[in-house]
């Protein structure tokens, strides 16, 4: 039987599959608070005969889902979280909350989770033929500012795998080439004495001062680092709203990126130096967690090959009138001079060729196309992180994007939470769901080319040093990083 022919698996579940998608961008639940969402994956899971593990490694709504027996054992990573404030009304081309103040599927994860099932339903089809093999679906949590994947890959999670392969929603279609920021995500919390502000100031000590100092230091920090480095810090207590007190108490969380991970961990390093230094000049105490980190990623290429070729097989899906007026009314919609959109800065790590490739259709209402595949890869690490890094300092690990939005839909926004219950956000799913099982389904029926993926992945990692989050370190919710 040919392979493409165990994709009928998508296209006659495809229903149940944006069915789960939808219901999944209803929930909108942020990191490791995803208990309805993760049930309903893992249900569905079951239900289609899948082995589920749940609640792995420590991390509540984390789980695995496995099927057949044996080797090759390819896992497809799939994940669920979303955002908190981005509540907006499906469907409606303009910013208007569902629920103001809630939560809402700014970055899609809702797609890429249930995606990453369908490939694993087509995948289960071929093994069901009576081929060797095993595909793990690992529901991943907590991606937005928790790093779920770095905590299972301290747990193991991925450690007996030949392959990883996932997916992200996009508004282009093409393969990841890139690497990605390494990063920690530290609480520094301050502690000092009260004092009447007026009457005797000299009996305080500040904690916010020493929180506004640590703040100023790092920001003279940031001429002597690296140039692709960032240091965000957000102050989650301010020590109260009375001027006329000192106040006792002061926090902000810190999130320090590097290009390698050694690198983000030698930054981390100076900051809580600055912090270190901070208390000491204010005589109050200082006091540091880690929150969560997660590492760069490995590219590799023989994977991202696959994965390319899958796509071009699969081909990208065709869209109506309809669809394109409405992806050009989302366009319309993104803010004029607000920085660069997607495409600009993956015009950043284009080869000169596919720069002109992508200028060329900057017009398009919807990128109905694939990114051409470049053989020579660029060193630019992109400018943000995903623990998808982790995953791939385990077994080699590739990922792809589908187009699921309308052209210059910027990132983490009301848009893309608007056009995530969309036909275009199904299809761009789909397609992403029949590359990645295709491409899996030929890795299982080649282990020449899963030997060579492993061959460039222990070379790829010569000389370099993983650091995995502590075993003291929990995963957090976001209501609890206080």
């Amino acid at each position: 039987m040919e392979l493409k022919q165990y994709l009928e698996a998508i296209d006659s579940k495809q229903e149940r599959i944006c069915r789960l998608s939808d219901e999944i961008w209803g929930y909108a639940e942020t990191a490791f608070s995803e208990t309805r969402s993760a049930k309903a994956l893992a249900d569905c899971l079951r239900e289609e005969g899948f082995a589920v593990e749940e609640s792995i490694c420590g991390v509540e709504t984390a789980f695995a889902a496995s099927f057949g027996s044996g080797r090759p054992r390819i896992g497809i990573l799939g994940e669920f979280d979303a955002l908190s404030g981005l509540s907006q009304k499906a469907g409606v081309v303009r910013k208007e909350a569902e629920t103001p103040g809630a939560s809402g599927h700014g970055c899609g994860h809702h797609l890429l989770g249930s995606g990453s099932l369908a490939a694993a339903l087509a995948v289960k089809a071929y093994l069901e033929d009576g081929h060797p093999g095993t595909v793990i679906y690992y529901g991943c949590p907590g991606e937005e500012g928790g790093s779920g994947k770095a905590f299972m890959a301290r747990g193991g999670a991925f450690s007996d795998l030949d392959c990883a392969i996932t997916w992200h929603p996009s508004t282009v279609n093409a393969v990841c080439k890139d690497s990605s920021l390494a990063n920690f995500q530290v609480l520094y919390s301050f502690r000092g004495i009260s004092a009447h502000a007026a009457g005797c100031p000299e009996m305080g000590r500040s904690a916010l001062d020493a929180l506004e100092l640590m703040n100023v230091g790092t920001n003279f920090l940031r001429e002597h680092m690296l140039d692709k480095a960032r240091v965000h810090y957000a102050i989650t207590d301010a020590g109260g709203y009375s001027p006329n007190v000192v106040q006792d108490s002061a926090k902000a969380v810190y999130l320090i990126r590097a290009p390698k991970v050694g690198q983000a961990h030698e930054l981390y390093q100076r900051v809580s130096k600055i912090a270190q230094g901070a208390a000491l000049m204010t005589e109050t105490e200082m006091e540091q967690q880690l929150i969560k980190s997660c590492a760069n990623m490995i590219s590799n290429r023989v994977l991202e090959k696959v994965l390319y070729q899958a796509m071009q097989d699969v081909g990208v899906p065709s869209y109506t009138e309809e669809e394109y007026e409405t992806a050009a009314a989302y366009t319309a919609t993104a803010p004029a001079g607000a920085g660069k959109t997607y495409e600009e800065l993956m015009e950043d790590h284009l080869i000169p060729e596919n720069v002109r490739f992508l200028k060329e259709r900057r017009g398009s209402r919807i990128y109905d196309f694939i990114v051409p595949y470049e053989e020579v890869h660029l060193v630019k690490p992109g400018s943000g992180s995903t623990d998808v890094g982790d995953v791939s300092w385990m077994c080699p690990t590739a990922q792809i994007n589908t187009a699921t939005w309308a052209p210059s839909t910027p990132g983490h926004s009301w848009q893309i939470v608007s056009q995530g219950k969309s036909s275009m956000a199904h299809k761009g799913m789909l397609f992403a769901a029949k590359a990645m099982a295709l491409a899996a389904m030929r890795l299982m029926e080649d282990t020449k080319l899963l030997e060579q993926a492993k061959q460039e992945y222990r070379e790829e990692l010569e000389g370099q040093t993983y650091i995995p989050i502590p075993d003291e370190v929990k995963p957090r919710a976001i209501s609890q990083i206080r």
